[in-house]
């Protein structure tokens, strides 16, 4: 026996799947969360950037700033798992491949910054910082 459902169930149903995808994908989060992931993204940008010549300074500051970088991520992964949502999900994938990608591409320039270009890296650092900070805060929602 085939149930049948009329037009405003249907809708009904399927604005719940979708708020249940985006649930999924785009995590809720609370207010305080994009200007600490800002600020930890603009922080390892700038540090990878200006490292100093000695080779081991260098290496250690590329090292912190990695860090630095992971515990942003790491930060979005936790409310996304307090949230109830393990894992990332849809195009979100994408994104974090895309991102990691890029960040490996931008360690290895940084790895070989020569000190004139090491402004850049700082300006670059907080251009970074800030457009985490503004795409993040889109994800707050009341």
């Amino acid at each position: 026996m085939m149930a049948t459902m009329d037009a405003h169930e249907a809708r009904d149903d399927l604005e719940q799947a979708r708020r249940s995808y985006i649930a999924s994908v785009q995590p809720v989060l609370p207010r305080w969360a994009p200007p600490v992931c800002g600020l930890l993204t603009a922080a390892g940008i700038t540090l990878a950037g200006l490292a100093p010549t000695s080779a081991q300074w260098r290496l250690a500051s590329i090292a912190v700033a990695v860090l630095l970088a992971v515990s942003a991520r790491l930060l979005v992964l936790r409310i996304r798992a307090r949230q109830g949502v393990r894992g990332i999900r849809g195009p979100a994938r994408k994104t974090w491949t895309t991102l990691g990608l890029c960040a490996v591409a931008f360690l290895i320039s940084a790895n070989h910054a020569a000190p004139s270009t090491r402004g850049l890296y700082a300006a670059m650092g907080v251009g970074v910082g800030i457009f985490v900070w503004v795409v993040l805060r889109k994800k707050v929602r009341p």
